[in-house]
């Protein structure tokens, strides 16, 4: 069997002294998201196998919030999301993004899921960077099954990498079970700043970037905020810009699809459930800077509403402020959007933590771009009722992953 594991995530089962440990594959069966009992793709059409009912289904480096201790999140729609588990892979690991620079004392969060079914006690540790300091050395779990905690390493001593890239290593041992997860996280946080959106990108210099790349081609984010806007900039590497048309071609168009949600939102996991993020499509119009932003979700909105492929004309946020530029290679989408709408759920202050998620939409290149794949979710946390529908757009086999990613608002990189 392949394994879809997580880059950097493996799983060692002790089954005897004398057969020792072995390495497990990751399950391959990717779910729908919707309520029922087939295997399918993105687009809705079967797959080869039926699943049991079970499935019912650079640039600028770095900022400041404080926990530690375990903190226990349970939540169920964990059990739809773990997916099935293989024997032998009782635990599956994340390490979420910092919200604050390694230098101000942040925390290192261990995200822990036990995907059988019967209870799992163990040990978490992380290891960090040379020269880094946690707190404490390791912290004992005790999971019931399909249950989820966050288990929180304070960052005692920590130093600012300009790439803004922090290689971390979890492990979590219990009964006979070792499992470890190397990952590179970021820091995922806004500076405080009102920049002007015109196409210049100038005034991004003091931002966090957080980059990735994809078939070969980078994407680079930034984020400001202020009192009145939350701002960003995706500066998109690609061969050549698509404009937005009303009625698009066989090829669509380029754009980039933003979700934004307070901290503990969950995604539903049928239908009817309703959304609880703020969903933006930005689009170049083709005539200079001009953009537009389009509003495909808020909270309240039913997720069945996001499947459906809407006209975006009547979508048209006109609250936002949009330029598209390009040079060089590389396509710079710019935009802000008020905090008054997302005011009662999202406070803008320093310190606030949120979720936050980027696809790249790319159909003549590399397809889609998913932040959520970069910042360590694994096969299991893929939903088709994550991100909306719209015309043009270009969907693998697979669904996108979901949106719900660490972010914070902090005063300054510095």
């Amino acid at each position: 069997m392949r394994s879809l594991a997580p880059p950097g995530c493996h799983a060692r089962v002790a089954d005897s002294p004398a057969r020792g440990a072995r390495s497990v594959a990751w399950s391959p069966v990717p779910h729908c998201g919707w309520i029922c009992g087939c295997r399918v793709g993105w687009h809705g059409h079967p797959a080869r196998a039926p699943v049991q009912a079970l499935a019912r289904r650079q640039c600028h480096p770095t900022q400041r919030l404080r926990c530690n201790g375990v903190l226990a999140v349970v939540a169920l729609a964990a059990f739809f999301l773990a997916g099935p588990a293989t024997a032998g892979e009782p635990v599956a690991l994340r390490i979420a993004n910092f919200v604050v620079a390694p230098a101000h004392s942040p925390s290192a969060v261990v995200i822990v899921t036990n995907q059988g079914q019967a209870a799992f006690e163990g040990i978490v540790r992380v290891d960090p960077p040379e020269g880094w300091q946690l707190a404490p050395g390791e912290q004992p779990v005790s999971l019931a099954p399909r249950e989820v905690r966050r288990v929180a390493f304070l960052v005692k001593r920590g130093m600012i990498r300009e790439s803004n890239r922090y290689p971390l290593e979890a492990t979590v041992t219990g009964p006979g079970v070792t499992v470890t997860r190397r990952q590179e996280v970021v820091t995922a946080s806004a500076p405080y700043f009102k920049p002007t959106i015109d196409g210049a990108t100038d005034e991004w210099k003091d931002a966090i970037p957080v980059t990735w790349t994809t078939g070969g081609k980078r994407t680079v984010v930034s984020t400001y905020w202020n009192r009145r806007r939350f701002s960003l900039l995706v500066a998109v590497e690609e061969d050549e810009l698509i404009p937005y048309r009303e009625r698009p071609g066989p090829t669509g168009f380029d754009a980039v699809q933003i979700a934004i949600s307070p901290e503990g939102a969950t995604t539903g996991t049928s239908p009817d459930d309703e959304a609880a993020r703020y969903e933006f499509l930005l689009a170049s119009t083709g005539a200079g800077a001009e953009g537009k932003c389009f509003l495909l979700a808020e909270p309240g909105m039913k997720l069945a509403e996001g499947q459906r492929v809407r006209a975006l004309g009547p979508l048209a946020y006109d609250d936002a402020k949009v330029a598209v530029s390009r040079r060089d290679g590389v396509t710079y989408y710019e935009c802000s959007v008020p905090f008054r709408p997302m005011r009662d759920k999202i406070r803008p202050s320093e310190g606030r933590e949120f979720r936050l998620s980027v696809l790249v939409h790319d159909p003549d290149g590399t397809g889609i771009r998913d932040w959520g794949r970069e910042a360590g979710l694994g096969p299991a946390q893929r939903s088709r009722l994550a991100w909306s529908q719209w015309p043009g757009a270009k969907w693998g086999d697979a669904p996108p992953f979901d949106n719900k990613i660490e972010w914070g608002l902090c005063s300054s990189k510095y």
